[in-house]
């Protein structure tokens, strides 16, 4: 279905702002569905033409760095499960480069690729481990979060212990489940109690 959409709006030449930017996202629908299914051939050729018409939708509209750089992400997955690491380390980095401090995409590219220079980079900026969901992240504030437990195995040694340490502690209750939201409102509560 997203197939026969993409083709109908690439055969539409003349195309608005809001054709395109519809063109744009069943790109990426398509795309994504595509790796899911294994073919992979298909969807480094739709990763390519998502690429090029979201330059050219950018031009018109203004740039989504957010959005393109998940687009590169999901070129990276794509070009890794294709066996092109090379293209998918490439994807990985112009990612990261959209959106600094991507750590989804630098834990992607240390267990697609094994290329974990970037993510070793990235992981002192990420600060305390987050409970959110059920799930234990790592996240450098207003960027994509990466799972703490495999940027753990894929860094190793006292970075592993450490997450591991921080983890039993929120489950514990000796930490809190984001560090980050409890400071916030501890420096709401005033040092003063003007009314007693």
């Amino acid at each position: 279905m997203a197939s026969a959409l993409v083709d109908q709006l690439i055969s539409q030449k003349p195309r608005d702002d809001d054709t395109q930017g519809i063109l744009v996202k069943g790109l990426r629908i398509l795309a994504a569905v595509l790796n899911s299914r294994g073919k992979y051939k298909r969807a480094r050729i739709t990763i390519g033409l998502l690429h090029k018409h979201r330059n050219k939708h950018g031009k018109a509209v203004g740039h989504d760095l957010v959005s393109g750089a998940a687009d590169y992400h999901l070129a990276g997955f794509i070009h890794a499960n294709a066996g092109k690491k090379g293209a998918a380390k490439k994807a990985f980095a112009k990612c990261e480069k959209m959106q600094p401090g991507h750590l989804a995409a630098a834990l992607d590219a240390a267990e697609q690729c094994g290329y974990s220079k970037q993510l070793a980079k990235l992981y002192p900026l990420a600060g305390p481990v987050i409970s959110k969901n059920g799930t234990y992240v790592l996240e450098i504030e207003g960027r994509p979060p990466g799972d703490a437990r495999r940027i753990g195995s894929v860094l190793g040694g006292e970075i592993q212990a450490d997450i591991e340490r921080q983890i039993a502690a929120i489950m514990s209750g000796e930490q809190a489940a984001n560090a980050r939201l409890q400071a916030a409102v501890d420096s709401l509560v005033p040092a003063h109690d003007y009314h007693s």
